[in-house]
């Protein structure tokens, strides 16, 4: 028999990816796989693997395959009809078992071909196709590669991804930008909502914090335009998280902006904007470039980005500002003149209708008065090249010198400038990634991806082993309603509220068991442990657990209590128990000295709404809302009452208060020219030792003047 673990093969898959007509992109696919027709009785395993480096075919990913693949056109002009392509740093599992084994065919393959599937990050989903052998391979990551990397300044968990792109294209550079902040405290600090936004219909990415969202109405509120949303801090980590965007497609997100005009060309402006009303404008984003000394290419993609194909910002067109906007109160209502631009979107902020905001910007401001950067700008020319010394000085000059730094400022250097985490050009959770891919389609359109570019990339402290974004599903895990039934009567928890989890309820003796019934605000969410229960005599606790759409979870403990009594009242016993307050019987203590009677009263209707509270006030007491040593508390509840006298520790005398008048009578105690009983003797020994004496007399005194406070 052979033996499998003697049979691993590794080979390299090489796919061009086919994007629009005559755009192309050539890479490996790596991984390690264990053919699985020639291992006899044996449990095969899944292998992960990633794609390593541009090479010369391609093989479709797309569930219902026929399992081909593309060989390499020198020409460079092969099209393929896949829908998904790999890219560099992708990962691949490669399955080994499945019912259909793969043929050998050497007309597609010089050797055995194998199933895969592909997760494709951009949509969430996983594809599948079929593979040859002949192009997977296992790791690139050399000793020679782990010391540069290392002498960079980079972590570890960069080094797989950084040899993927190295290998790949060997002239380019990566640094490693420290920067000496810890990794969950730069996610906090920028998952403040309102930092970074997030369009689209996936409920899951959107912030709960911070008036972001409402439980109980399960409504998210929109932070800008119609559809922007506060976007969650798990969000906001993974865009964070440089090691998500180490391969070709995103990685132009870390390269530095200075201008290089013998790479960021015209003819890359306009493969850029070839789509966008603003091709006509493309020579004055190379004039933009030398006088703001700011990449050419970057400048039209960041334009790409803000505006699209035509906003308000570069329509030129007159309007009236908006009532709700917040930037500009004096401006509301008012008509604003047309004949300004602004194609960066400076100044627009996060706002009702931020692009009138630019425009505002553009004119020179509230009172058309500053003329900072060429302003006012009346052409799309003089935006274009006025809006690009904006941004040299602003954000270049100061250290924010990466599309990524320009959205999340923690490069250490930009401290010459703005503290970190404040002065970010965009709100748009996507846009450095955006952007990125704008200008590598550029490159990549041009053929220059193999130029010395150079990629500034962030290091934190102690970062997770990997971010990954959270699950896409609505996060409201709430219950809208909590019902048992007594016999056949379906009963509401009193006082149900779906922030509240913690309840407690009373049934009569004859019922021995209950039916728990519960809603969810959000129907996508599910319940579990309700449904038919049997109850003892005393405490029956459950756990009702609610799981949201996302995952996330909120348990409901609900205590039904089958009283001793046929009521199903509690009895005034088990209601002081679950007051919060220390009784012998006949004595209340424990209270604090804030605590209003109402709350005291309230709390017992919470336990049970049938049972009747009463307080009479001590005979010196003057202020009715607080309690007092003397107080007497009478609770009815099952049938009985109970009736307790409060002892407020070191207030002697009832009035409520803890003075001088109360540290005289303790004095008078030890002294033998007074003799204190009952809740008065008990309230004069602090110290709870049993006997009054100077140490009790201290306690009062060290309380009087605020040096320590006696413990009810």
């Amino acid at each position: 028999m052979i033996d499998c673990t003697s049979l691993s093969f590794f080979a390299i898959i090489i796919m061009k990816v086919g994007g629009k007509m005559k755009s192309y992109k050539y890479i490996f696919m790596i991984v390690l796989f264990v053919l699985p027709f020639i291992c006899i009785n044996s449990v095969q395993a899944d292998y992960k693997a990633k794609v390593s480096i541009p090479g010369s075919a391609s093989c479709d990913l797309y569930k219902g395959s026929t399992g081909y693949c593309f060989y390499q056109d020198k020409n460079l002009n092969t099209v393929a009809g896949a829908v998904r392509w790999l890219d560099a740093g992708d990962e691949v599992t490669v399955l080994t078992n499945y019912d259909k084994v793969p043929t050998k065919n050497k007309n597609l393959c010089s050797d055995y071909y194998v199933y895969t599937s592909f997760y494709y990050p951009k949509d969430g989903k996983t594809y599948y196709g079929y593979y040859c052998n002949e192009y997977l391979k296992t790791s690139v990551l050399t000793s020679e590669l782990e010391k540069e990397f290392t002498d960079a300044g980079f972590d570890r968990s960069y080094f797989e991804k950084l040899a993927v792109l190295k290998l790949a294209h060997p002239n380019w550079t990566f640094k490693a930008v420290k920067t000496g902040l810890d990794w969950n405290s730069a996610v906090e600090k920028e998952s403040a909502v309102g930092m970074s936004l997030i369009d689209g219909g996936e409920e899951g990415y959107y912030s709960t914090l911070g008036g972001s969202y409402d439980y109980y109405s399960d409504t998210f509120k929109v932070k800008e335009g119609s559809s922007w949303y506060a976007a969650s801090s798990g969000v906001v980590a993974y865009y964070m998280d440089p090691r998500n965007f180490l391969n070709t497609e995103f990685i132009f997100q870390f390269e530095t902006l200075e201008s290089n005009p013998s790479i960021q060309t015209l003819d890359g402006v306009k493969v850029v904007l070839k789509n966008n009303f603003m091709l006509k404008n493309a020579e004055a984003f190379i004039t933009a470039a030398k006088e703001s000394g700011v990449s050419s290419v970057y400048l039209a993609a960041l334009a790409s980005q803000e505006v699209g194909n035509g906003t308000q910002a570069t329509s030129g067109q007159g309007f009236t500002y908006s009532t709700e906007n917040k930037k500009y109160p004096s401006l509301r209502g008012k008509w604003i003149d047309g004949g300004f631009y602004n194609v960066y979107n400076i100044g627009a902020g996060t706002d009702t209708v931020p692009a009138q905001n630019s425009v505002i910007y553009a004119r020179g401001g509230e009172n058309s008065n500053e003329t900072s950067y060429d302003r006012p700008w009346k052409s799309l020319d003089e935006a274009i090249i006025g809006g690009a010394k904006f941004i040299g000085a602003n954000y270049l000059s100061t250290g924010q010198y990466t599309m990524y730094s320009k959205k999340f400022n923690v490069h250490p250097d930009s401290e010459k400038g703005y503290t970190v985490y404040s002065h970010q050009y965009q709100t748009n959770i996507r846009g450095a990634t955006s952007e990125g891919a704008k200008v590598r389609a550029a490159y990549l359109e041009l053929g220059i991806l193999d130029q010395p570019f150079t990629f500034a990339i962030p290091v934190y402290e102690n970062m997770p082993s990997e971010t990954i974004m959270p699950n896409k599903g609505n996060p409201n895990n709430y219950l809208k309603t909590l019902k048992y039934k007594v016999g056949n009567q379906e009963i509401s928890v009193p006082e149900f509220n779906g922030g509240i989890t913690d309840y407690t309820v009373y049934v009569g003796y004859s019922t021995s068991s209950t039916n728990i019934t519960a809603t969810t605000v959000n129907s996508k969410a599910k319940i579990s442990n309700v449904g038919q229960k049997n109850l003892n005599v005393g405490d029956n606790k459950f756990s009702i657990v609610v799981t949201a759409q996302n995952g996330d979870t909120k348990t409901y403990n609900l205590n039904i209590v089958r009283s001793a009594n046929e009521s199903g009242e509690p009895t005034v016993d088990e209601i002081v128990e679950k007051l919060g307050v220390k009784s012998d019987g006949k004595y209340f203590s424990g209270i604090d000295l804030t605590l209003e009677m109402n709350t005291l009263v309230n709390k017992v209707k919470s336990i049970s709404a049938t049972a009747e509270v009463n307080i009479t006030n001590s005979k010196n007491k003057k202020d009715t809302k607080t309690f007092a040593t003397g107080d007497v508390v009478s609770i009815t509840s099952a049938g009985e009452t109970k009736a307790y006298e409060v002892v407020i520790y070191g207030d002697t005398n009832g009035d409520a208060k803890i003075t001088s008048l109360d540290l005289l009578r303790i004095q008078k105690d030890i002294l033998g020219s007074i003799k204190l009983t009952g809740a008065e003797a008990i309230a004069a020994n602090p110290t709870k030792s049993g006997k009054i004496s100077v140490r009790d007399l201290l306690k009062v005194q060290r309380h009087i003047l605020g040096i320590s406070y006696i413990e009810q």
